[in-house]
């Protein structure tokens, strides 16, 4: 667990939309390249949907020169879709593809395709403690945010104790932008609102997480009303508790989606065979109001580099 905690401790240090890209391969003085292989396996029940292979490789590549205001990111995603057995069910998307100028060691400004603020839980599977979102099994459900990748422009100005953010961007001929605050004034502790206003959606999220010694404890509110008149609410409680290099996972939520209600628990103990590999296991319980219970199972093999 040691790599996706450095990683999840980039990302609550930071306010800025884009990449948290960390490269660990040095091509020249000014470019590096980074990115993982996700491969993993779910079944829903009683073995009879398993599902395997390629989840996603993503590559990305880094140009800062030392000397320069200007960097630049650009991450390319091959996605695993349908039973991930390659060939015609993949698909190619560019994730982060930004120019940034930073203006001073706080202040930073980026335009390009860039990361919503939103979320505690990441896009990138390394970012995750567990297989799964907070959200149901299904694509449509996976995730409970209402914004991923857009285009637009930022202005971000990062402090050691708080952070704050502004994205805008267009929909439509309509405006559309972020807001993001942040406080990381307290050893360990992180806490970021977000508040997003789009032509298709107005969303509220807050989300707060704490270290200490081997724990990890993180709550999360997610509040979004639809233009076409539907509704969500989310709500998240996860600990993560590591011992060595070993860890585990427990996460419950709950989302209420227009009449498309549930509970979820999840368990997941994970393992990092080394700096560049990490594994788990997962155990999913959803609750459907008025539905059948499900049972999902996941098993995940990340290699980043």
């Amino acid at each position: 667990m040691k790599l996706q905690k450095e990683i999840l401790s980039l990302i609550a240090g930071s306010a800025m939309f884009g990449s948290i890209a960390q490269a660990e391969i040095i091509l020249t003085d000014d470019l590096s390249a980074y990115g993982y292989i996700d491969l993993a396996y779910t079944d829903l029940d009683d073995g009879d949907n398993l599902e395997g292979g390629a989840a996603e490789f993503e590559l990305g590549f880094s140009f800062a020169p030392e000397d320069s205001a200007w960097s630049a990111v650009a991450e390319l995603s091959f996605l695993g879709t349908g039973s991930f057995s390659g060939g015609e069910d993949v698909e190619t998307q560019w994730e982060t593809l930004t120019i940034t100028y930073a203006a001073t060691d706080e202040l930073s400004f980026t335009v390009g395709n860039i990361l919503s603020y939103q979320g505690f839980e990441t896009y990138d599977a390394t970012g995750l403690f567990q297989y799964s979102a907070q959200g149901w099994t299904g694509t449509s459900h996976a995730y409970v945010y209402s914004a991923a990748y857009a285009y637009g422009a930022s202005a971000d100005y990062v402090t050691d104790a708080y952070a704050l953010g502004l994205w805008i961007g267009e929909v439509d001929d309509e405006l559309s932008y972020e807001f993001l605050a942040a406080f990381t004034g307290i050893e360990g502790l992180t806490a970021k609102f977000i508040y997003a206003d789009d032509p298709g959606y107005e969303t509220f999220n807050f989300w707060a997480s704490y270290d200490i010694d081997a724990f990890t404890f993180a709550v999360e509110y997610t509040g979004t009303d639809y233009t076409g008149g539907s509704e969500l609410d989310a709500y998240m409680a996860l600990v993560y508790y590591s011992f060595g290099d070993a860890g585990i996972t427990a996460r419950y939520s709950d989302v209420e989606e227009g009449m498309f209600e549930y509970s979820k628990i999840t368990l997941s103990p994970s393992y990092s065979f080394s700096d560049n590999v990490f594994g788990l296991l997962e155990v999913s319980w959803i609750d459907e109001d008025g539905g059948d219970n499900v049972t999902t199972f996941a098993a995940e093999l990340i290699y980043s580099f």
